[in-house]
Protein backbone atom coordinates (compact mmCIF):
# COMPACT_ATOMS: atom_id res chain seq x y z
CA UNK A 1 0.00 0.00 0.00
CA UNK A 2 0.75 2.85 -0.96
CA UNK A 3 -0.89 6.80 0.80
CA UNK A 4 -0.90 9.81 1.12
CA UNK A 5 -3.60 12.88 3.04
CA UNK A 6 -5.18 12.55 -0.93
CA UNK A 7 -4.84 8.95 -2.27
CA UNK A 8 -4.28 4.90 -0.96
CA UNK A 9 -2.89 2.91 -3.62
CA UNK A 10 -3.82 -0.72 -3.29
CA UNK A 11 -1.07 -4.03 -4.52
CA UNK A 12 -3.29 -5.70 -6.32
CA UNK A 13 -1.58 -8.83 -6.72
CA UNK A 14 -0.05 -10.02 -10.22
CA UNK A 15 -1.33 -6.13 -12.01
CA UNK A 16 2.09 -4.08 -12.40
CA UNK A 17 2.29 -3.78 -8.49
CA UNK A 18 5.52 -4.46 -7.96
CA UNK A 19 6.73 -1.93 -10.97
CA UNK A 20 4.83 0.78 -9.19
CA UNK A 21 6.44 0.14 -5.71
CA UNK A 22 9.86 0.41 -7.44
CA UNK A 23 8.58 3.55 -9.17
CA UNK A 24 7.71 5.11 -5.95
CA UNK A 25 10.42 4.11 -4.04
CA UNK A 26 12.96 5.62 -6.86
CA UNK A 27 11.29 8.86 -7.45
CA UNK A 28 9.41 9.64 -4.56
CA UNK A 29 10.83 8.21 -1.10
CA UNK A 30 11.68 11.51 -0.13
CA UNK A 31 8.11 12.97 0.31
CA UNK A 32 7.47 12.78 3.35
CA UNK A 33 3.45 13.30 2.93
CA UNK A 34 3.65 9.45 0.88
CA UNK A 35 3.74 6.79 2.76
CA UNK A 36 5.07 3.58 1.31
CA UNK A 37 4.75 0.08 2.65
CA UNK A 38 8.31 -1.58 2.84
CA UNK A 39 8.25 -4.90 0.87
CA UNK A 40 10.30 -7.21 2.72
CA UNK A 41 9.05 -11.03 3.76
CA UNK A 42 11.86 -11.13 6.47
CA UNK A 43 10.87 -8.23 8.41
CA UNK A 44 7.02 -8.25 7.86
CA UNK A 45 5.72 -12.15 7.21
CA UNK A 46 2.01 -10.83 7.55
CA UNK A 47 2.89 -9.16 4.03
CA UNK A 48 1.31 -6.06 4.76
CA UNK A 49 1.95 -4.57 1.87
CA UNK A 50 -1.23 -6.07 0.07
CA UNK A 51 -3.87 -4.91 2.18
CA UNK A 52 -6.86 -3.74 1.35
CA UNK A 53 -8.33 -0.77 3.09
CA UNK A 54 -10.41 -2.47 5.83
CA UNK A 55 -7.11 -4.76 6.09
CA UNK A 56 -5.43 -1.81 7.04
CA UNK A 57 -7.95 -0.21 9.07
CA UNK A 58 -8.33 -3.85 11.23
CA UNK A 59 -4.28 -3.58 11.27
CA UNK A 60 -4.07 -0.21 12.18
CA UNK A 61 -6.64 1.70 14.04
CA UNK A 62 -5.59 5.16 13.17
CA UNK A 63 -5.75 4.47 9.65
CA UNK A 64 -9.16 5.57 8.24
CA UNK A 65 -9.81 6.24 4.60
CA UNK A 66 -12.13 9.25 4.49
CA UNK A 67 -12.45 11.30 1.84
CA UNK A 68 -8.98 10.06 -0.49
CA UNK A 69 -9.07 8.62 -3.73
CA UNK A 70 -8.60 4.79 -3.97
CA UNK A 71 -6.54 3.75 -6.80
CA UNK A 72 -5.96 -0.17 -7.71
CA UNK A 73 -4.00 -2.09 -9.85
CA UNK A 74 -6.07 -4.19 -11.97
CA UNK A 75 -6.21 -6.47 -15.54
CA UNK A 76 -8.62 -8.65 -16.67
CA UNK A 77 -9.52 -12.07 -15.44
CA UNK A 78 -7.99 -14.25 -17.75
CA UNK A 79 -4.57 -13.12 -18.33
CA UNK A 80 -4.60 -12.28 -14.50
CA UNK A 81 -5.75 -16.01 -13.67
CA UNK A 82 -2.69 -16.82 -15.80
CA UNK A 83 -0.06 -15.09 -14.14
CA UNK A 84 -1.41 -16.10 -11.05
CA UNK A 85 -1.47 -19.51 -11.65
CA UNK A 86 2.12 -19.37 -12.97
CA UNK A 87 3.19 -17.75 -10.08
CA UNK A 88 1.96 -19.98 -7.46
CA UNK A 89 3.10 -23.03 -9.50
CA UNK A 90 6.61 -21.34 -9.62
CA UNK A 91 6.98 -20.83 -5.57
CA UNK A 92 5.19 -24.40 -4.88
CA UNK A 93 6.12 -26.90 -7.68
CA UNK A 94 5.55 -29.58 -5.28
CA UNK A 95 1.69 -29.02 -5.19
CA UNK A 96 -0.74 -30.54 -7.64
CA UNK A 97 -1.98 -27.41 -9.17
CA UNK A 98 -4.31 -28.54 -11.56
CA UNK A 99 -4.20 -26.35 -13.69
CA UNK A 100 -8.16 -26.92 -15.35
CA UNK A 101 -9.74 -25.06 -11.76
CA UNK A 102 -8.37 -21.64 -13.81
CA UNK A 103 -10.95 -22.50 -15.78
CA UNK A 104 -13.75 -21.45 -12.78
CA UNK A 105 -11.33 -19.09 -11.73
CA UNK A 106 -9.67 -20.76 -8.70
CA UNK A 107 -6.06 -21.72 -8.24
CA UNK A 108 -4.09 -23.28 -5.37
CA UNK A 109 -2.31 -21.18 -2.97
CA UNK A 110 1.40 -21.47 -1.82
CA UNK A 111 0.60 -23.83 1.38
CA UNK A 112 -2.05 -25.95 -1.08
CA UNK A 113 -4.92 -24.23 0.25
CA UNK A 114 -7.40 -23.49 -2.90
CA UNK A 115 -8.92 -19.49 -3.90
CA UNK A 116 -10.73 -18.22 -6.08
CA UNK A 117 -10.45 -15.00 -8.23
CA UNK A 118 -13.89 -13.08 -6.65
CA UNK A 119 -11.76 -13.71 -3.25
CA UNK A 120 -9.72 -10.90 -3.98
CA UNK A 121 -11.89 -8.66 -5.60
CA UNK A 122 -14.04 -9.08 -2.20
CA UNK A 123 -10.60 -8.05 -0.26
CA UNK A 124 -9.53 -4.38 -2.47
CA UNK A 125 -13.20 -3.83 -4.27
CA UNK A 126 -15.94 -4.32 -1.86
CA UNK A 127 -19.27 -2.11 -3.54
CA UNK A 128 -18.08 0.31 -1.03
CA UNK A 129 -15.26 1.07 -2.97
CA UNK A 130 -16.32 -0.27 -6.26
CA UNK A 131 -19.23 1.45 -6.41
CA UNK A 132 -18.36 4.71 -5.29
CA UNK A 133 -16.91 8.40 -7.23
CA UNK A 134 -13.70 7.55 -5.49
CA UNK A 135 -11.88 4.73 -7.36
CA UNK A 136 -9.51 4.85 -10.05
CA UNK A 137 -7.51 2.24 -12.44
CA UNK A 138 -4.08 1.56 -13.45
CA UNK A 139 -4.72 -1.25 -15.60
CA UNK A 140 -1.99 -3.64 -16.41
CA UNK A 141 -2.70 -3.43 -20.08
CA UNK A 142 -2.55 -0.02 -20.53
CA UNK A 143 0.20 0.97 -17.53
CA UNK A 144 1.89 4.14 -19.04
CA UNK A 145 -1.21 5.83 -20.14
CA UNK A 146 -3.61 4.73 -17.07
CA UNK A 147 -0.39 5.46 -14.15
CA UNK A 148 -0.13 9.04 -15.82
CA UNK A 149 -3.61 9.67 -15.78
CA UNK A 150 -4.59 8.91 -12.73
CA UNK A 151 -1.48 9.88 -10.56
CA UNK A 152 -0.65 13.38 -12.02
CA UNK A 153 -3.22 14.88 -9.76
CA UNK A 154 -0.92 13.67 -6.70
CA UNK A 155 2.57 13.90 -7.73
CA UNK A 156 4.64 15.49 -10.10
CA UNK A 157 5.08 12.92 -12.92
CA UNK A 158 7.66 14.73 -14.97
CA UNK A 159 10.12 13.06 -12.76
CA UNK A 160 9.51 9.92 -14.06
CA UNK A 161 11.12 9.44 -17.51
CA UNK A 162 9.22 7.55 -20.14
CA UNK A 163 12.48 4.54 -20.63
CA UNK A 164 11.17 3.60 -16.72
CA UNK A 165 7.66 2.52 -17.90
CA UNK A 166 9.37 0.21 -20.83
CA UNK A 167 10.78 -2.28 -17.95
CA UNK A 168 8.88 -5.06 -16.97
CA UNK A 169 9.58 -6.64 -13.86
CA UNK A 170 8.72 -9.57 -11.36
CA UNK A 171 6.79 -11.50 -14.80
CA UNK A 172 6.32 -14.97 -14.09
CA UNK A 173 7.33 -17.49 -16.59
CA UNK A 174 3.80 -19.05 -17.84
CA UNK A 175 3.50 -22.79 -16.90
CA UNK A 176 -0.13 -22.93 -17.71
CA UNK A 177 -0.76 -26.05 -20.63
CA UNK A 178 -1.53 -24.50 -24.19
CA UNK A 179 -4.69 -26.65 -24.32
CA UNK A 180 -5.94 -25.16 -20.64
CA UNK A 181 -4.42 -21.52 -22.02
CA UNK A 182 -7.12 -21.95 -25.00
CA UNK A 183 -9.91 -23.16 -22.76
CA UNK A 184 -9.62 -20.09 -20.66
CA UNK A 185 -9.71 -18.12 -23.65
CA UNK A 186 -12.37 -19.74 -25.36
CA UNK A 187 -14.68 -20.12 -22.85
CA UNK A 188 -14.92 -16.64 -21.23
CA UNK A 189 -18.47 -16.11 -20.76
CA UNK A 190 -18.85 -19.80 -18.64
CA UNK A 191 -15.70 -18.04 -16.55
CA UNK A 192 -17.15 -14.59 -16.02
CA UNK A 193 -20.54 -16.26 -14.66
CA UNK A 194 -18.35 -18.36 -12.07
CA UNK A 195 -16.62 -14.72 -11.21
CA UNK A 196 -19.94 -12.28 -10.98
CA UNK A 197 -17.52 -9.82 -9.09
CA UNK A 198 -14.94 -9.65 -11.02
CA UNK A 199 -17.21 -9.46 -14.24
CA UNK A 200 -18.76 -6.63 -11.87
CA UNK A 201 -14.83 -4.39 -11.54
CA UNK A 202 -14.21 -5.19 -15.07
CA UNK A 203 -17.54 -3.84 -16.82
CA UNK A 204 -16.53 -0.43 -14.59
CA UNK A 205 -12.64 -0.48 -14.91
CA UNK A 206 -12.94 -1.05 -19.24
CA UNK A 207 -16.26 1.09 -19.47
CA UNK A 208 -15.24 1.04 -23.50
CA UNK A 209 -16.47 -2.66 -23.07
CA UNK A 210 -19.12 -2.53 -20.73
CA UNK A 211 -21.50 -4.00 -23.34
CA UNK A 212 -19.44 -6.17 -25.68
CA UNK A 213 -19.04 -9.69 -25.62
CA UNK A 214 -16.90 -11.68 -23.73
Amino acid sequence: MIYSNSFVWLHFPKCAGTKIEKIFEKYFSNEKMIFQDQINPQIDPSASWHDGISDRERRDPKFTLGERTVICSFRRLPSWLESRYSFEYQRSPHLNHRPELILEGRFLERRGWENQADFYIKKYLPNSILLSDRIQFIRTEYFKIDFKMVFKDFIDISKIPDAEFKERINVSKSHLPVEIKNKLLDNKQKLYEKCPRWKAAEDIAYPEHKFSKF
